[in-house]
């Protein structure tokens, strides 16, 4: 079988480039073992790639940040390049993973060239729009679009149960023609044993102060601004807690670095590989305030790492937390709520530990390796 992806982010730091790349390493491992499967990953970006026969970057006719998203470039491609691309692999499946300019580019020309489309609901675009401009309008009206995008997909995946049905309901998908696919990450590389204290150093943090970890883009459809008034209400309400907030990930909202350093505020920007794993394993609680995220790939890396988390009660993490046990499902943009059980957690280091051990515990049974089995005998059912 052979399956050529289709994404507009693939050189990027967040959680959909690290799934797709991920599926893309396992099914050529896969196929270095004599599985009869070949998953060709097809880009178009100036960003760095690994370099892998099966990771295409194809040549871009322009290219431009995107408004609200800066860390994320528009890029238009050549009709000529998509269509040798496909002629010469002439796939089972054309898979559009994203639906900005390079997937839409993609989708109509293997549609008129008459492959099968299949596709993932990654981004919940509508959401991070109605979030960043406050107009119930624009989020209608994308929307629309999103429904126009995705209506000729034999099958449309998405990565959480709580989004199949915002699926249904606000893009009119065919609920039959829908499915999740099993969420996942790298239980080695995110795990407890990655834990070194002495890691804060290098940024000029006391590795004795308790870490509450953020990851993601430092942005408004993040509910970033909800995170920081969550922290400052917590330290005028509770000031003998002695404790960090520390953000890893690019965005416009890193201008508040300075300013907010004498709030125990700190912005890491983005950390990959080693250090990442690290600086997961020696926090002590992981926070993810996100309403618009379709599933949390941050929130499986916190709890693989042994972190218990406090997610919101909107979005696709929610489903991920075993609440209670792994950490907190809190009542969406209730500052008062997110504070007290903050604070309550942060004044009992041994509930956090105990949330810790077994978040590691849950977080098994989502090793990536069962989600590339899945997505692999997802295409193959279809």
């Amino acid at each position: 079988m052979k399956i050529c992806l289709f994404t507009d982010t693939l050189g990027d730091l967040n959680g959909v480039t690290r799934f797709i790349q991920d599926m893309g390493a396992l099914a050529n491992e896969a196929a270095m073992q004599g599985e009869e499967v070949e998953l060709h990953l097809v880009t178009s970006t100036a960003k760095t790639l690994p370099q892998a026969d099966y990771i295409h970057n194809l040549p871009y006719v322009w290219r431009m940040p995107m408004p609200f998203y800066q860390e994320l470039d528009l890029v238009y491609c050549g009709k000529k390049q998509i269509e040798q691309l496909l002629q010469a692999i002439r796939p089972d499946w054309v898979h559009i993973s994203t639906p900005g300019p390079f997937g839409w580019r993609a989708k109509n020309i293997a549609q008129k060239m008459g492959f099968r489309l299949i596709g993932t609901y990654h981004t919940d675009f509508p959401a991070y729009l109605y979030d960043l401009s406050g107009l119930l309008t624009i989020k209608r009206y994308t929307d629309r679009i999103m429904a126009r995008f995705y209506k000729d997909f034999e099958h449309v995946f998405s990565r959480s149960e709580a989004y199949r049905e915002i699926m249904a309901h606000d893009i009119g998908l065919d609920y039959a023609k829908t499915s999740v696919l099993a969420p996942g990450t790298d239980l080695q590389k995110f795990h407890p044993r990655h834990r070194d204290p002495e890691v804060w150093n290098q940024y000029g943090l006391a590795g004795k102060r308790p870490k509450v970890l953020y990851v993601g883009r430092i942005n408004v459809e993040k509910n970033i601004p909800f995170l920081v008034d969550v922290w400052q209400a917590l330290r005028e309400q509770f000031p003998q807690i002695q404790a960090d907030l520390v953000l890893i990930g690019e965005g416009r909202y890193r201008k508040w670095a300075d300013r907010l350093r004498a709030e125990h505020i700190y912005f890491l920007g983005p950390v990959v590989g080693e250090t990442l794993s690290q600086l997961y394993a020696s926090s002590e609680l992981f926070i993810f305030p996100s309403v618009t995220d379709t599933l949390g790939q941050v929130v499986m890396e916190a709890q693989a790492s042994g972190l218990g988390c406090l997610v919101s009660d909107v979005g696709g993490p929610q489903s991920l937390v075993d609440d209670q046990e792994s950490g907190l499902v809190l009542k969406a943009d209730d500052l008062d709520v997110w504070v007290q059980n903050l604070a309550e957690a942060l004044q009992d280091p041994a509930q956090c530990k105990k949330w810790g051990k077994h978040a590691h515990r849950h977080l098994q049974q989502y090793d990536i390796r069962d989600s590339y089995t899945d997505f692999i005998a997802a295409h193959r059912n279809e």
